[in-house]
């Protein structure tokens, strides 16, 4: 599964599960729905009958997610060694621990990872989303900004002839 609004919807599901789930039995319920997520990702593998991803079924475009069981509880916990959602906000370098494994099973240089970290994410999605032509208040409705001038400290165009007015006018 490669959609993020899907992942976050099964983060989601996962995260209420636990929550709502009798303590005693909280492990066992949230080992039943990652199998059920698991499986509803091999109903349309591609490597198995050719399905193109975008055959794939999302359920970023189905679900309905329930009101959160614990509306205090931080949006991705921590998540012990075990499984076992814990009540505490991950740590920012847990966050970054976790984008330097996907970047070195993306195959990134040691020297590219150490450059990585979650701000790389957020800068990530400004530059792009200004690349694709959105406008500075689309993004800030997305990314929470309050200021133009923070925001466009996110926006890393390190390419200066991309969407350069010198190139709109085709000089």
């Amino acid at each position: 599964m490669t959609c993020p609004p899907c992942a976050w919807v099964r983060w989601r599901e996962l995260l209420h599960t636990a929550d709502t789930a009798p303590e005693d039995k909280r492990r066992a319920t949230v080992m039943r729905v990652l199998r059920r997520q698991a499986a509803h990702d091999q109903v349309l593998d591609p490597d198995r009958d050719g399905a193109a991803e975008s055959g794939r079924l999302h359920v970023c475009r189905t679900a309905r997610l329930p009101e959160p069981a614990d509306p205090g509880r931080p949006l991705f916990p921590s998540v012990h060694g075990t499984g076992i959602i814990r009540s505490t906000a991950m740590s920012g370098d847990a966050v970054y621990e976790m984008i330097r494994r996907r970047a070195e099973q993306a195959g990134y240089t040691t020297t590219q990872i150490r450059q990585l970290g979650g701000h790389s994410l957020r800068a990530g999605f400004v530059t792009e989303a200004f690349r694709q032509g959105a406008d500075a208040h689309q993004i800030m409705r997305q990314t929470g900004h309050r200021s133009h001038a923070v925001l466009e400290t996110y926006a890393r165009e390190h390419a200066p002839l991309v969407a350069n007015a010198v190139t709109r006018i085709g000089l």
